[in-house]
């Protein structure tokens, strides 16, 4: 068996490009700016169920699609079950220096119709290696409806490349522990596959 690492590792750096986005007139409080850096996922109010800890995975390469969202026809829909945890690879957290104004801002995102699929599948966790499965400005309403369904965004999934080197497009197991912050909007993860 062979285990990966999904965890973005964290240094000094940062928290230090995070805290320079904030707006300079609005200070963002450190629970909620720990609560969203590195590997994370947002609550959106929710409560993160103990269920979710040891899920089933499948990881999709989508490193090909460029100037579109990605959508319901560049994966197999079919290979995937309820409660699955769904990884997408862009390649953006391998190419583009974590929380620069680049890789927060690069062009990639889900569709609404494959979030609204993925939803339909009632898939547990959706895994990504960009800043959301929208833009910033749809951000926090995809982050809401995905949540509100039982569906946990999460962001900055770290080594997807070798996960499907290793996976290929076949089932493996996915361990994801959040931190137990009380009154957080996002929760920092450990997110470990085995294949």
């Amino acid at each position: 068996m062979q285990r990966f690492d999904l965890t973005y590792p964290l240094g000094d750096s940062a928290f230090k490009a995070l805290q320079a986005l904030a707006p300079g007139d609005v200070p963002v409080p450190q629970k909620e700016l720990f609560g969203h850096v590195g590997t994370h996922l947002d609550l959106m109010g929710q409560t993160y169920p103990e269920r979710y800890f040891r899920l089933s995975g499948r990881a999709f390469d989508v490193r090909h699609i460029s100037g579109r969202d990605i959508a319901v026809a560049d994966i197999d829909m079919e290979c995937i079950a309820e409660s699955d945890f769904v990884f997408f690879n862009s390649g953006c957290l391998a190419s583009l220096p974590y929380a620069s104004k680049e890789f927060l801002f690069a062009p990639v995102q889900l569709s609404w119709e494959l979030i609204h699929a993925l939803l339909e599948k009632k898939v547990a966790m959706i895994g990504i290696d960009f800043g959301g499965v929208r833009l910033p400005r749809e951000h926090r309403k995809a982050d809401t409806l995905c949540a509100a369904a039982g569906t946990f965004v999460v962001e900055n999934v770290y080594g997807l490349e070798d996960l499907i080197a290793a996976a290929g497009t076949g089932v493996f197991t996915v361990h994801c522990y959040p931190l137990r912050l009380t009154d957080a909007t996002g929760l920092p993860c450990r997110v470990i596959a085995e294949v």
